[in-house]
């Protein structure tokens, strides 16, 4: 009898332990950098198939009596790239504020993977928020100019604080977090994911059916 409560204690530590690591996720360290590439914003984790960025390029003036450049064009150098969204502080970003289209989202308007922005204007002197959505690698691929939205596998969740400092934007803080349900803007505070994940209810699974069969055989 005890060595069957102390089988079924392992297995229900180890279900728990996973569902933790699924549900729960984790803010990762220098998620959010701007130290990789001059003028690039990148996202950098563990799991990252590869570098995944974007930068916003001057391009002109909302009028001459500016000092610097306040209107840009959104960018993204890397082959997969990252969805960007304004938001204000504090407010949660997840994958249904992205497919419900809960924010506006930041887009190239002469070659767009989502809905184009006509102007993206950032006044100097005020900094911003924004929230980031990307992935190891595209669910399905897209041809370039596709205005089709893009969705990711394995994916992350982060926001970035910016400004606007002489024309140039500046990272000035952010976070990311991978393996939960998404992020509050400004914080590290992570969104729990929902429901048990698939491997979490299969292993759950796996080992209840093998503590039965063990448990019938040792009768």
């Amino acid at each position: 009898m005890k060595t069957r409560l102390k089988y079924l204690s392992v297995l229900c530590c180890f279900f728990v332990s996973i569902f933790q690591l699924r549900s729960q996720g984790y803010i990762e360290p220098n998620g959010v950098v701007a130290n990789l590439f001059p003028g690039e914003i990148d996202l950098n984790w563990p799991a990252e198939t590869q570098i995944n960025g974007f930068e916003f390029t001057p391009v002109g003036k909302t009028s001459d009596s500016l000092p610097y450049a306040n209107i840009f064009t959104f960018g993204e150098p890397v082959t997969i790239g990252v969805r960007v969204f304004s938001i204000s502080y504090d407010q949660p970003f997840s994958l249904n504020s992205v497919v419900s289209g809960t924010y506006t989202e930041i887009s190239n308007p002469t070659d767009p993977a989502a809905p184009a922005s006509p102007t993206i204007i950032f006044n100097g002197d005020s900094p911003f928020y924004v929230v980031l959505y990307s992935g190891a690698e595209f669910a399905a691929y897209y041809p370039p100019g596709n205005t089709n939205p893009v969705y990711y596998t394995d994916p992350v969740f982060g926001w970035a604080e910016l400004e606007n400092v002489n024309g140039a934007i500046e990272l000035l803080d952010g976070a990311m977090e991978y393996q939960g349900g998404g992020i509050y803007a400004g914080t590290e505070n992570i969104i729990p994911v929902p429901e048990p994940s698939e491997f979490a209810l299969g292993t759950l699974g796996a080992l209840l059916l093998g503590f039965r069969r063990w448990r019938n055989s040792s009768r």
